[in-house]
């Protein structure tokens, strides 16, 4: 075993110094405070490593709308899409409107549809589906009291403004099928002209809402109530958002046929699945909105409705809490929402729906990511809720790039990292460890202990040969080494690291050989 530490730890010794590189989050090619905008701020950074022709799905992000040259480097060197849209407002929705600016040559959609016609493998494009509903609806697409009344409430139609009635479970699928093809519409359009689309987002939050805020109302419909019956009303609920949901994912898969991946936002296993009490009432459950997206999608934000990378409800234990359920319904990939936090102002916000999240220390971010690609996440949509001080174009000093640009270069590093296991990413078993997940104790914990619960260590097995992949992570942010019991491997040692350790295993001579994966 000393002979294997020792092979292992040449190789940690590079890897740890070109992690330190890559994560310190400064120019490594500039000095001095020379204001620098996004794009040149990525083209003085090591660009990720990774292996070539690998086939991990291409990243994404969700927030205020990039320049146009941040776009193209991230695209060109970073395995981000291009975000298909304007750069003059907010998130990109695709609309007709935002189609019909094509045929201006000197509009933002015409140029970056330019790039992905001339170079599809490079400039591959991402779209957000436009979140509008349908204006023209049947009586029956709403919630009615007892007398037939539509009952008129604030139900958080953040997305479709001068709505105030709410949309019954009971809605007819047409109401769903015309949701589809409002989506659906302007993506058609996109492929009949060609434009190479990878990946199509789906923000959600619109249609039928959650019993936790629905039920007061729902329950005064006597339809509604008949079509429930002897289920929960968060099992109604449930069911009924799935069933729109997949007619709505059927419209956007017809419409995309070639795209990489459609992604809903959420469907996946649930991250505070069995926190509390009536967390169904606040949530849609895996098996009714696992078909309203190609892969699992799970919303992971630092300091969230988390306690962040320590704690109790610390973002891995509810990260795998997801995955337990995904791994139980045969979905063994995932593709999620993750944020390191989008709080500019310096203090330390409450994890609550309103505020925003605590912004996370790089090293040990790109760490949680590494263990999230390791428990089967392959790509990710790199979030960021809040406009920056001076917006997304502002130029800053070399030496303090601002902190949503640092998270979207952790992220394509983690994955690029991840490339060069791929093989155990998509041929491989997320091993399920001795113990009980500690909020679903039905279920594994999916992590190998160490003794230290802030030193965490994830094994996945190649399906058809003895090899290992290992990841671990020094989740309080001090490296330490860690020992961990893995079956048919053994007793190894590992080293515990900030940023996570990544390790292929193999066995030769009876010995457990691991060799460290660098960046």
């Amino acid at each position: 075993m000393n002979a294997t530490l020792c092979r292992a730890g040449k190789s940690l010794f590079r890897f740890r110094l070109w992690a330190a590189l890559v994560l310190a989050g400064v120019c490594l090619h500039s000095a001095g405070s020379l204001a620098m905008t996004p794009a040149e701020w990525l083209r003085t950074q090591p660009q990720p490593n990774f292996q070539e022709g690998h086939r991990l799905p291409r990243l994404t992000r969700f927030g205020g709308a990039l320049p146009l040259d941040a776009r193209k480097e991230l695209a060109a060197h970073w395995n981000y899409t291009v975000e298909f849209g304007s750069v003059s407002g907010g998130a990109c929705y695709i609309t007709e409107e935002v189609v019909a600016r094509l045929n201006d040559r000197r509009s933002d959609e015409a140029q970056m549809a330019a790039w992905a016609l001339a170079d599809p493998r490079t400039y591959p494009l991402s779209v957000i589906c436009n979140r509008s509903l349908p204006t023209r609806l049947p009586p029956e697409t709403w919630t009615h009291d007892a007398a037939g009344n539509q009952i008129q409430a604030e139900a958080g139609h953040e997305w479709h403004p001068g709505v105030n009635t709410l949309f019954s479970p009971e809605a007819p699928d047409e109401v769903w099928q015309a949701a589809g093809d409002l989506r659906a519409g302007p993506l058609r359009a996109l492929v009949a002209r060609g434009l190479p689309i990878a990946i199509v987002l789906n923000g959600g939050e619109y249609g039928i809402g959650l019993p936790g805020a629905m039920q007061k109302f729902w329950e005064q419909d006597p339809a509604i109530v008949a079509a429930k019956g002897e289920r929960t009303w968060a099992e109604y609920g449930a069911q009924r958002k799935g069933r729109s949901e997949k007619i709505i994912a059927e419209s956007m898969r017809a419409a995309v046929p070639k795209r990489g991946f459609y992604i809903y936002y959420t469907a996946g296993g649930g991250t505070l699945r069995n926190k509390f009490p009536g967390v169904e009432d606040w949530s849609v459950d895996f098996d009714s909105i696992k078909d309203a997206s190609d892969l699992p999608s799970n919303e992971l934000y630092h300091h969230y409705f988390n306690d962040g990378f320590t704690g109790t409800f610390d973002m891995l234990t509810l990260a795998l809490n997801a995955v337990a359920k995904e791994i139980s319904a045969g979905r063994t990939h995932s593709y999620n929402w993750v944020s390191g936090g989008w709080n500019d102002t310096g203090r330390e916000a409450p994890p609550t729906l309103a505020g925003p999240a605590e912004q996370a220390p790089i090293p040990r971010w790109t760490g949680f990511l590494t263990c999230c690609f390791t428990a089967g996440m392959m790509g990710c949509n790199a979030g960021y809720y809040a406009d920056p001080p001076g917006g997304y174009a502002a130029a800053f000093a070399a030496e303090n790039p601002p902190h949503w640009l640092r998270q979207l270069s952790a992220v394509a590093h983690a994955q690029a990292r991840m490339s060069h296991v791929e093989d155990l990413l998509r041929e491989g078993d997320l091993l399920p460890g001795p113990d009980r997940h500690r909020i679903s104790r039905a279920d594994s914990a999916y992590e190998f202990p160490t003794g230290d619960p802030t030193a965490r260590v994830l094994v996945r097995r190649h399906s058809q040969r003895p090899e290992w992949l290992l990841t671990a992570w020094a989740a309080a942010g001090e490296a330490r080494e860690v020992t961990v019991t893995v079956p048919d491997l053994g007793e190894v040692q590992l080293l515990a690291m900030p940023e996570a350790a990544v390790y292929r295993a193999v066995i030769e001579n009876g010995v457990a050989v691991l060799d460290a994966v660098g960046w």
